[in-house]
């Protein structure tokens, strides 16, 4: 299915096609597309590159970097013009240090087309995991060492929170008494342990 109607490299303008007209596109198909329009259009290769694909990045421990696209030098992506909605199921940013609906360029629409954007960019990095509780033995054998009886007091559990970043290594924040682990500055969850019952509730 395509997804680009056409480019204009003058202007830096994707221009989506009908096939997405109410349709869930990830940014990853419109790079794909762009890429074998530049291949296949010897006047497309005369622009600079209009879009960069990044991520999937193994980062050890069978996890990876999220997958993205970034618009390059002013490129904006303009939707099929009609009223509709269009949803975009992964992320996408520009060069100039904003994402999102500002990669989108409804401007160049009809008067009377009025599309909404449903921007729906992935909550967490790809993690490949095991069968089981996707933890090694030592760090379960540390976790299970830890006793938490329920308590209304946030500092009952400061020790533990400690504990669990010191044997995750990565950051902790508490909330109650459900303590979130999270895998970057970038504040990717990939944990959360339920202290007052002593175990993992989700990954």
């Amino acid at each position: 299915m395509a997804v680009i109607a056409n480019i204009d490299g003058l202007n830096r303008r994707i221009y989506l096609s009908v096939n997405t007209e109410n349709a869930e596109v990830h940014p990853i198909d419109i790079y794909k597309e762009m890429r074998t329009l530049r291949r296949t259009d010897e006047s497309l290769r005369n622009f600079d590159n209009f879009l960069l694909a990044s991520g999937n990045e193994p980062k050890g421990g069978g996890k990876f970097t999220p997958r993205l696209v970034k618009c390059l030098l002013g490129m904006r992506i303009v939707p099929y013009d009609s009223t509709h909605t269009l949803t975009i199921t992964g992320e996408i940013i520009t060069d100039e240090g904003t994402g999102g609906l500002d990669c989108f360029d409804k401007t160049l629409l009809s008067y009377d087309s009025i599309v909404d954007i449903n921007y729906v960019p992935p909550q967490v990095e790809v993690i490949q995991v095991s069968s089981g509780s996707g933890l090694s033995t030592e760090e379960r054998d540390q976790l299970m060492q830890i006793k938490n009886p329920p308590s209304q007091n946030l500092n009952d559990y400061k020790a533990d929170v400690a504990n669990l970043e010191k044997i995750t290594g990565n950051k902790a924040v508490l909330s109650g008494d459900i303590v979130t682990i999270y895998e970057s500055d970038e504040v990717t969850v990939w944990k959360r342990y339920d202290l007052a019952n002593g175990g993992r509730v989700e990954i």
